[in-house]
């Protein structure tokens, strides 16, 4: 009887001095911001995709949308307060609650880091890789990538100040021991807790949504991504015979056209950002532009291409080297110069003169000097930018177009200079031409008045054709026309739009799926004498496909052993499979057996017969091709991760 008298004294003198619910309100805050951006993301789209994934139409009944919140309610109510209140108990008293205080402003910044990001990205990312862009947003034209809305600034606030007033309140209740603060706390974790039981109940299948936001960004933000132990001991030879295998890659065999332009001169003309829903040689007219209408005569016109990644330094490594990339690898490559295997490499070799003309940067964190070196150009000639105009690339990205089309005539000129002189001396030559006029947004020339972004971009398209005549007339006066392959692409398809007309803030034209406008580019590759007419190609080919083309069109045979890319002529392409990769803008996927499939951010898998993605298109979120295709690009990921990182002397990447 004295026992139970003492232990009722323990329980009701605990009751009547502990403070758990004062240690864990400032958690509570937290808590109660991961649930609401949880709550705005399910508003933005979330609910139909959920109810398309139950292949139910109309809206989610109210225990269905309750039960999407259940892995949230438990970890923001049940499982993180636990080991908040476990962690708090070897703590010297007067440490308790500024410790959950610092722990929560801690997960707050980075919940509502990655929510800021997946607003303008739909994508979560790493906080390295946050870092990086945040450093390079400073001097570069992707500054929108982590641009914050006004919504997002209010949003900041409101819970950064309702976080420091329940921290202050929870430090004036743990001095004096203010009883209802602490029962108020625990009331309301133990309402919650219990609806976090109602929600825990299955109402829906686990999906996309049914994930917990808290676990999904915190996870996401600490991820290092590790090559499997197989992947990560294999050799470059053995990781691309995994990759030719497992993704039907067709072997490297000399095509029908092999050699037929042996010793041409090669230019590659790249327009920035320019999507082939504004200019498309395989499917338009080209009446309004007589130059590409006269390459396109007798070209191989691609009618299905992509670039590799919406970037324009990873299309440019991808391009020239036949291997994907999704991370610009002008850092990794470091101060000393690494001589990667290139189509530009090769040309080099066999005697070829090669040549960058273009705008390059080469800030901190973002070396493309660094990077054209080390693909084998010996000379990079870049228009001349005062510094006092615009240090910081802004002009050229946001500026006037008539700004940036003097920088690109200057390295145009540049360019035809050289071609008169070479051609003089009878020496070959391999150059790329990059005008940055096309940079998304698109912009608008003074005087004209387009009602479409895409009319826009056709306007670019054209205005460029005039700089394609310049060439053209050049090469003609030079005798070197009939025995030049041109290549005609875009670097990537249009990624944004502009907010507002008067700020560089943008926003992305995918929003979290894969799409035509942003991965789908133009590319005709010009033989003359070779081709008497045009050949359109309509299965899919992608950016790693270019050196492989162009140097057998050469019979050059380069590094045919270290392409992922095939020769567009080779007619085994159609059966293998072509990835697609643009996770950093919220999706991923790849192309296979007549149909693309494409994994969100939220992991949810869609599959459908054209690059273009409806909530119907969702596969069940544990059916067996859903599980596959995450394999599939899981698996790919640790493989290039492995690959690059030999090419490269790396021990990893942040891929």
């Amino acid at each position: 009887m004295t026992d139970m008298r003492r232990d009722d004294n323990r329980l009701a003198e605990w009751l009547t001095h502990n403070q758990v619910g004062i240690i864990i309100l400032p958690w509570m805050v937290t808590a109660l911001n991961v649930l609401s951006l949880k709550y705005t993301l399910l508003c933005d789209g979330g609910f139909s995709q959920s109810a398309a994934s139950l292949r139910h139409s109309g809206i989610l009944t109210f225990h269905e949308k309750l039960s999407l919140f259940r892995s949230d309610f438990e970890y923001c109510f049940i499982l993180v307060p636990l080991a908040l209140f476990f962690l708090t108990s070897i703590f010297p008293h007067r440490w308790k609650v500024p410790f959950n205080s610092a722990f929560s402003l801690v997960l707050a910044v980075i919940v509502n880091v990655e929510i800021s990001v997946y607003n303008t990205t739909f994508a979560f990312t790493s906080l390295k890789v946050i870092w990086s862009l945040l450093t390079w947003a400073i001097k570069s034209h992707d500054l929108a990538i982590l641009s914050l809305s006004s919504q997002n600034q209010i949003q900041i606030v409101i819970w950064g100040s309702a976080l420091g007033l329940a921290t202050t309140i929870a430090v004036i209740a743990s001095r004096r021991n203010i009883r209802w603060v602490n029962n108020a706390s625990l009331a309301m974790f133990l309402i919650v807790g219990t609806t976090a039981t109602v929600a825990s109940i299955p109402r829906v299948p686990v999906m996309a949504w049914t994930q917990s936001l808290l676990r999904q960004t915190v996870e996401e933000a600490f991820l290092v991504r590790n090559t499997n132990a197989e992947i990560q001991s294999s050799s470059v030879t053995e990781l691309l015979h995994i990759y030719r295998k497992t993704d039907h890659i067709p072997p490297a065999i000399p095509t029908g056209f092999a050699g037929r332009a042996k010793n041409y001169n090669v230019i590659f003309f790249v327009m920035e950002s320019m999507s082939a829903k504004a200019f498309d040689p395989a499917h338009d007219s080209l009446l309004d532009m007589p130059n590409f209408k006269f390459l396109s005569e007798h070209s191989f016109l691609m009618g299905r291409h992509y670039t590799s990644y919406p970037f324009t330094n990873c299309a440019i490594f991808s391009m020239f080297t036949s291997l994907y990339t999704k991370i610009p690898l002008g850092v990794e490559i470091g101060d000393g110069e690494i001589k990667v295997p290139s189509l530009i490499r090769s040309l080099r070799d066999t005697g070829y003169k090669t040549s960058y003309y273009g705008y390059v940067w080469d800030a901190s964190v973002a070396r493309d000097d660094r990077l054209l070196k080390s693909i084998g150009f010996e000379q990079i000639v870049a228009p001349q930018i005062d510094p006092g105009i615009d240090s910081e690339g802004k002009e050229t990205f946001y500026g006037s177009l008539k700004y940036v089309e003097g920088n690109d005539l200057q390295a145009l000129h540049f360019l035809v200079n050289d071609i008169h002189r070479w051609t003089n001396e009878r020496q070959r030559f391999a150059v790329a031409y990059f005008p940055e006029i096309g940079h998304d947004p698109y912009r608008e020339f003074a005087g004209h008045r387009s009602r479409t972004f895409i009319e826009r971009g056709r306007a670019l398209a054209i205005r460029q054709d005039a700089w394609m005549g310049e060439l053209l007339d050049e090469l003609k006066r030079d005798r070197a026309l009939d025995n030049t392959i041109i290549v005609v692409t875009g670097d990537h398809g249009m990624r944004t739009l502009p907010i507002d007309e008067s700020q560089p803030v943008q926003q992305v034209v995918a929003h979290g799926r894969l799409n035509d406008v942003t991965m789908r580019v133009p590319m005709l590759i010009y033989v003359p004498q070779v081709l008497q007419r045009s050949i359109t190609i309509e299965i899919p080919t992608s950016h790693i496909d270019l050196a492989p083309t162009v140097l057998d069109l050469l019979g050059v045979k380069g590094n045919q052993e270290l392409e992922q890319g095939s020769s567009v002529i080779n007619t085994g392409i159609a059966t293998r499979r072509l990835f697609l990769p643009m996770d950093k803008f919220g999706a991923s996927g790849f192309y296979y057996n007549g149909n693309y499939y494409m994994q969100s951010s939220s992991t949810t898998v869609y599959k459908n017969s054209t690059l273009n993605f409806v909530d119907g298109n969702a596969l069940p979120y544990e059916g067996k091709e859903a599980g596959e295709v995450r394999g599939v690009l899981k698996d790919q990921d640790a493989l290039q991760n492995s690959l690059l990182s030999h090419l490269l002397g790396r021990s990893s990447l942040p891929y």
